[in-house]
Order: C-alpha cells, then structure tokens, then sequence
C-alpha cells in the first residue's frame, strides 16, 4: 500500500536521507524495492516522522538512537506484523525525539493525549 504522504520530490529526498542513516540499525520495512505499508496509518507514520525529525532540526542519527531503543521495547508480538511492530517503535522513537528536544507538551491546549505517555505536540 503506497501513501502520498510522502509523494514529490522534496519529500523523496527527506526519505532517502532517513533511509541512508536507519539501512545498519533499523532499516524501514520493505517488500522486495518498495517500502512496506500493510496499514494507512503505517505510512502516515512514517511520512509525520521524517516531516517533523526535518523541522524538529533533529539529526537523523539523533532519531536512530531512539529508533534503535524503541525496537526493543516493542518486538514483534505473536499475531502481530513485523510491520506493526516497527511502526509503532517508530511513533515511540518520534516521541521521545521530540521530548528530548522540548517540543512535546501535556499543558493546556494539548491535543495528543491519546499517546501512552498523554504528551502532546506543541502547537
């Protein structure tokens, strides 16, 4: 399933940065060349993480740290895709990136506290 989230070339160049930097620890899902998504919210994860890592002024190497951690906290669980398992390590690393940074909120005007920690983005 592809996701236009991440269509156009800008966006393409974003994705292939993250890709060089995760390929040795914590490659993205593929399905022979192209990316895996068995669910929509699987690539609207994933386009969402590379947006905000770019303007987050994050490194990606930063992200892989998280990423890495996060994808040990979340194996892949029995009935469970491997898919589901990354992507929802992949939320978990986008979080605690963006804690890290300040850039998560649980104040007033909080709009994502259906996350597990009840942090939210800063608007």
């Amino acid at each position: 399933m592809t996701d236009p989230i991440l269509g156009g070339a800008r966006a393409g160049g974003l994705l292939a940065r993250a890709e060089a930097v995760l390929a040795g620890q914590a490659p993205l899902p593929r399905d022979g060349d192209a990316l895996a998504f068995e669910e929509p919210w699987q690539g609207r994860a994933l386009g969402m993480g590379v947006v905000a890592v770019e303007r987050s002024g994050a490194s990606w190497d930063e992200f892989r740290r998280h990423l890495v951690t996060a994808v040990r906290r979340h194996p892949q669980q029995p009935g469970s895709s491997a898919a589901t398992a990354y992507y929802t390590a992949w939320l978990d690393a986008l979080e605690a990136l963006l804690a890290e940074r300040g850039l998560l909120s649980d104040g007033p005007g909080a709009t994502w506290s259906a996350r597990p920690s009840g942090r939210s983005l800063r608007a």
